[in-house]
């Protein structure tokens, strides 16, 4: 099982460009300065075509034939990475956000490596979507999905930026950061791999909103929602709302309590600014596959876990979090994909059974939202059936549902929480 696409950044993901000039800045991926038509083929008998004036200076060596102080490295792993990802079968992409389009596919016409079958072959022979240009990421695999058909839950990307982790939120595309300072190296692209594989091990196929069509469906909770938002769920679409309060990152937040998810939806309801007008809806928020949901990892972390404050719209620092957060998680023996379960304190207007002091919550991000869920809009006649009837509650779940529970969420549920009853234990 290996992705049918797997697309490598250049501006810091694939070469490293070294130069006295640029010699301050470190990469911490696979490349190291910019490959910039601006700076390279400069000085006197500049060439027509600035690509003309790469040289090889070694085996993964390159620099300017007039000015050897700017020199582009290839990051030894690099070869036998697009080796085996051709030999896997997969469909080999470039992606930079660059104007400097030419110059990079003449530094990967120089590099060469195994094409799989023995013979070695320039890399840019072996590319076969070379998308270089002045756009965003997810233009680039937008365009990528457009040419070729490939779903994005079968591409995965990897980048040095985790900024541009946002094509799994917007799209729904494996991301792997390669923060190294020896660039891609072979332990992170098998890294991103193996997460590749983990989520498509919970996948269960969209087959539409008709209940009966998922025979071992089950429920998992409840969730207020816009309606814009609902258009893009019930087609087998993501939840992409980036301008709704999330401390834990941009997900798709889920509750064990119609009640809770009705407060969310007044709310929602209130405030036009970030949704428009529009109606809302408590959803029933279903796992396709209750299989599936079970072998999916799962922690209920403590709230002085690492938040993220979104609305800063500083997508840099949204994605150091997460990532950060994903650190954190994985010192608890959880990997990523995984839903994450917390506790938040009972907000204002907010009625809660027992005087509980806070509620119970799901997060759960896009990877899995495209792989596993289902989400059916309630009329407003079924929502007050379900909120006169007992609710599942996910404390009572834990090891049902194989949820981690670390000893600091229990501590902290011991001093916070109340009734004792309330209290999270294992």
């Amino acid at each position: 099982m290996y992705p049918k696409l797997v697309a490598l950044d250049t501006e810091y993901a694939f070469l490293r460009v070294l130069s006295s000039k640029y010699a301050h800045m470190t990469s911490l991926t696979i490349f190291k300065g910019q490959i910039d038509q601006t700076k390279f083929g400069r000085g006197r008998d500049r060439f027509t075509a600035v690509e003309d004036c790469l040289e090889p200076a070694g085996e993964f060596k390159l620099w300017d034939r007039r000015n050897h102080g700017l020199v582009v490295e290839l990051y030894p792993d690099i070869p036998g990475i697009i080796t085996d990802i051709v030999k896997n079968g997969a469909v080999l992409a470039i992606v930079a956000r660059s104007n400097s389009k030419a110059i990079y596919d003449r530094a990967l016409w120089h590099f060469k490596t195994d094409d799989g079958y023995g013979n070695q072959k320039s890399i840019i022979d072996m590319v076969k979507f070379d998308e270089v240009y002045d756009e965003e990421k997810t233009v680039h695999l937008g365009n990528i999905h457009r040419y070729s058909g490939i779903r994005y839950s079968d591409m995965i990307m990897f980048d040095d930026d985790p900024a541009n982790s946002i094509v799994r939120v917007i799209l729904g595309v494996a991301f792997q950061t390669c923060p190294d300072k020896q660039g891609l190296t072979w332990a992170k692209y098998r890294q991103g791999i193996d997460q590749w594989q983990r989520c498509q091990k919970i996948r269960s196929p969209y087959l539409g909103q008709e209940l009966d069509s998922y025979p071992e469906r089950m429920l998992i909770g409840y969730s207020g929602m816009d309606e814009a938002t609902i258009n893009l769920l019930v087609q087998g679409k993501n939840r992409i709302d980036t301008k709704e309060s999330a401390r834990w990152g941009f997900a798709m937040y889920i509750t064990d309590n119609p009640a809770v998810a009705q407060y969310f939806r007044n709310w929602i309801q209130k405030d036009v600014s970030s949704f428009g007008k529009g109606q809302t809806f408590v959803c029933e928020i279903w796992a396709r596959d209750k299989a599936k949901f079970l072998a999916t990892q799962k922690i209920w972390v403590p709230e002085r876990l690492r938040q993220t404050n979104v609305k800063t719209g500083n997508m840099a620092a949204i994605a150091r979090d997460q990532e950060e957060r994903d650190r954190q998680i994985e010192q608890w023996g959880v990997q990523t994909p995984y839903i994450l379960f917390s506790r938040h304190f009972k907000m204002g207007g907010m009625s809660l059974p027992q005087d509980e002091r806070r509620f119970n919550e799901m997060v759960v991000y896009t990877h899995i939202q495209d792989a596993l869920l289902l989400t059916v809009p309630l009329l407003e006649p079924q929502l007050q059936q379900k909120l006169n009837k007992p609710y599942l509650r996910y404390e009572k779940q834990i090891q049902a549902w194989n949820i981690t529970l670390p000893s600091e969420t229990i501590k902290e549920s011991s001093s916070k929480d109340h009734p004792q009853g309330h209290c999270l234990r294992l």
